[in-house]
């Protein structure tokens, strides 16, 4: 847009208007119609395109409709080394490496990637990955899967019914304000209480402070939650030197009761404004989580399934080959470097012979002192203890876990 300096007669000097000068008897400019309405229309255009209404008796739209345009737009596609925000790791439960169930009612830990599920008083929970059904309108993004919680046996007595994610670090957000988000419904309104936990680590000093992120009525429904809050600072905090201090995002639900909670696209963010949720590929997500547990199996594929050498670790004893070079010996490299020393556990190929021990590709031969040997938080060597072996190849499948 400019002044109309091409349009005969609208009498513009020094490009711009004038007042008419009665004493030097010169007149005004004119304002031509066409050049009115194309003012006019620009702005009319900017107030729409911001999503409002034109009003022509408010004289402020311009100015509202240029500060909902500046804002950030929360679908941007930023490169995800600076638009990664959500502190949550699997926070849109695609990845199960554990299995999608729990192994019983009365086993819990961690089965969905990064979360982990508690319980006492003789509880009876199960735990499993649930499909959304494609084209659903109620969750947005098109999530595949979600994370139920379906109590089975309300038990007594109890003190502990949780669902939660250690985010490494104590330091993490510590004297911010922070903004969670998430979906969730149950069988009937129930009342869920969340926390976020700052644990200064084994051997840190003044315990694990918790701060209340609010209580949260959930009903039949899928329905979006919202809080924010302000994390105290660590002054006057001593952590401790085991690496595993921590910021705790804690779902308390309640107790001794049969209840079926459900939750999806959980987003802890910094700052004050809850955006929209931030959508990773399933790789990148999965290379989250295995910094924390990783596994010989096929993703899709529980640990201790019998599925023979597909993707196990893999040693072969030749012909002529004794005593201590005899021995099934094979180096695991990790995929994704992890966040400490892990605990390794070993799983047999096959259901035949001994548990979690080498098996010979024939499977007629199992060996009965398979170990773990120098393991770091970049890979693992899994040998057999000093037992000779027969000439064969041996495969067996592994673990990593180095969860908070």
């Amino acid at each position: 847009m400019d002044y109309p300096k091409n349009t005969p007669g609208a009498g513009l000097a020094n490009g711009r208007f004038v007042d008419e000068d009665p004493i030097a008897g010169t007149p005004g400019s004119l304002i031509p119609a066409s050049w009115g309405n194309a003012v006019t229309q620009e702005i009319l255009n900017v107030i729409s395109g911001a999503g409002l209404v034109p009003s022509e008796n408010q004289t402020d739209q311009l100015s509202l409709a240029i500060k909902e345009l500046a804002k950030l737009d929360p679908q941007q596609r930023f490169p995800v080394q600076v638009y990664r925000k959500n502190l949550i790791i699997n926070g849109n439960f695609d990845i199960w490496q554990r299995g999608a169930v729990n192994l019983a009612p009365n086993i819990g830990a961690y089965i969905a990637d990064r979360f982990r599920c508690d319980w006492n008083g003789n509880a009876g929970v199960n735990i499993s990955r649930q499909n959304f059904v494609p084209g659903q309108g109620e969750v947005p993004n098109e999530p595949r899967f979600f994370f139920r919680w379906q109590q089975v046996t309300a038990g007594a007595g109890g003190s502990i019914h949780r669902i939660s994610q250690a985010i490494e670090s104590v330091r993490t957000l510590a004297g911010k304000t922070a903004t969670l988000t998430f979906w969730a419904k149950a069988d009937t309104t129930r009342q869920v209480n969340v926390t976020l936990g700052q644990f200064p680590g084994t051997g840190g000093g003044g315990g694990e402070t918790v701060t209340p992120v609010g209580s949260f009525q959930l009903k039949t429904s899928w329905t979006r939650f919202s809080a924010t809050v302000q994390l105290p600072s660590l002054a006057g905090k001593v952590l401790g030197s085991g690496g595993n201090d921590c910021l705790r995002l804690s779902f308390d639900l309640p107790l001794n009761v049969l209840q079926v909670i459900d939750l999806a696209q959980v987003q802890l963010e910094e700052g004050p404004v809850s955006t929209l949720f931030e959508l990773r590929s399933p790789g990148d997500e999965l290379m989250l989580c295995q910094r924390y547990y990783e596994k010989t199996y096929s993703q899709e594929v529980s640990p201790g399934t019998f599925i023979g050498a597909y993707g196990s670790l893999i040693s072969t004893v030749r012909l002529g080959q004794a005593s201590f070079s005899a021995q099934p010996l094979a180096q695991w490299t990790f995929k994704v470097e992890k966040r400490g020393v892990p605990s390794i556990s070993l799983f047999a190929p096959t259901s035949k012979g001994t548990p979690g021990q080498w098996r010979s590709g024939s499977d007629e031969v199992s060996s009965a002192s398979a170990r773990a040997l120098g393991a770091s938080t970049r890979g693992v060597w899994v040998d057999n203890f000093d037992t000779a072996l027969v000439t064969q190849t041996y495969y067996i499948h592994a673990t990593a876990d180095a969860e908070l």
